[in-house]
């Protein structure tokens, strides 16, 4: 079977190339096209977003502010399958459809099938909100709405499929561009209040996870987006033990099914069966959002999970490194972030698809050491008092336990 990693490379491959002819073929034949009613409000808007749970989540001020500007109107969503159950937790949209991308032949199917009921729907406006895909935009094109608005990138051909071009800006965050997206205000002059981009939420009480006692959730994975995204393992380890050592807490390992054993290599490294729990692939999205609501600290790689806890304000520490968190880091109030900023990072933008090509065997995230780590995350949690110490222990104790003696501290 295809890894999804390499299913992503293909279908990123075929997005480039494929795509190129393909627009061509449905800017020559006019296809999709439907005239436009431009005084009229819109009654059906549909936004589409395929890929990331974390781009996803930053869309929130967006649909809120779509909401807010369209009361009346028909709000829906276009994204894949995995992405389904986060908008349980996003009131604004009514109606979500799906793309099933695990099975090749059954995407292709349910894509025409998807076209031909969406155009059947007769949306009035759709935001194609894909930074650099070239298939969301034939796809909404094929839709025929009255108006199809997208990003645009300097060498890009979907472009010649959208009626409203919006360029994405680099050097501001994704949930800024989201929102310049659907204002059509290149400026973006109506969103210096930060508070504007935040995303947010809405839980349901049933859906939280009690846990007695104190605890963290770490995230030690990345989506198959870009594996390069992860911290080392061993850091992980190292960092886990001193929080283990030093506070009076519990450890959730999260992660999907394919990312267990994964996860299962640093539960197995701790060694602490009472106080580290491996729940990855046992949690449902929004059991996840239950059991990251109610905890003390949020760690994670650049990933869909650390935006979720940004977004359920709770303090957070995220490690960056083929990512700027510039244009992709958590928006909430208490927050730790890790970025080293090398002069080869980020090595990720929309121009190059989001493709981590790193000639400098991820220096990155390798270079950010535990040691570097620790003392700014003992003052972030001092600070905001999120952890219980451990009853002292002599200074024989600590180093066996921890392994390397500077992280006795």
């Amino acid at each position: 079977m295809i890894s999804v990693s390499l299913r992503i490379k293909i279908a990123k491959w075929l997005d480039e190339y494929l795509g190129r002819m393909l627009i061509a073929l449905v800017r020559s034949l006019r296809l999709g096209r439907r005239g436009a009613n431009e005084q009229a409000a819109p009654a059906r808007i549909l936004v589409i977003k395929f890929w990331g749970l974390g781009s996803i989540i930053l869309l929130e001020p967006t649909l809120r502010r779509l909401r807010e500007r369209f009361p009346s109107a028909r709000l829906d969503f276009l994204t894949l399958t995995q992405n389904r159950e986060v908008f349980a937790l996003l009131p604004h949209v009514q109606r979500v459809h799906v793309l099933d991308f695990h099975h090749p032949l059954r995407f292709i199917l349910n894509t025409v099938k998807s076209i031909l009921h969406l155009r059947q729907q007769r949306y009035d406006l759709i935001f194609d909100a894909e930074f650099f895909a070239n298939f969301s935009a034939l796809l909404a094109r094929l839709a025929a709405p009255q108006k199809l608005v997208g990003f645009s990138r300097e060498h890009g051909h979907k472009r010649e499929l959208l009626d409203s071009a919006v360029p994405f800006h680099d050097d501001e965050h994704a949930a800024k561009n989201f929102l310049r997206l659907i204002t059509l205000d290149s400026s973006c002059n109506a969103l210096r209040h930060s508070n504007k981009t935040m995303p947010r939420l809405q839980l349901a009480a049933h859906t939280h996870e009690r846990i007695a006692g104190s605890y963290i959730v770490m995230n030690v994975n990345a989506s198959p987006l870009a594996l390069e995204r992860r911290w080392p393992r061993e850091n992980f380890v190292s960092l886990a033990r001193w929080l283990l050592h030093r506070y009076e807490i519990r450890l959730m390992l999260i992660g999907n099914t394919a990312e267990r054993n994964h996860t299962q290599q640093i539960a197995a490294a701790l060694d602490d069966s009472k106080r580290v729990l491996n729940l990855a692939g046992t949690l449902s999205l929004r059991a996840l959002a239950g059991l990251i609501h109610n905890a003390a600290l949020f760690i994670s790689n650049d990933s869909g999970p650390l935006h979720l806890a940004a977004a359920l304000q709770k303090p957070v520490v995220g490690f960056y490194g083929p990512e700027t968190p510039k244009r992709f880091g958590p928006l909430c109030e208490r927050q730790l972030i890790f970025y080293l900023g090398l002069s080869c990072s980020p090595c990720m933008s929309v121009d190059n698809a989001k493709t981590v090509n790193c000639t400098n065997q991820l220096r990155c995230l390798r270079e950010l050491r535990v040691l570097d780590v620790i003392s700014p995350l003992q003052r972030f949690i001092t600070q905001h008092e999120l952890l219980p110490l451990r009853a002292a222990r002599s200074e024989v104790e600590v180093t066996p336990q921890l392994g390397v003696s500077p992280y006795a501290v």
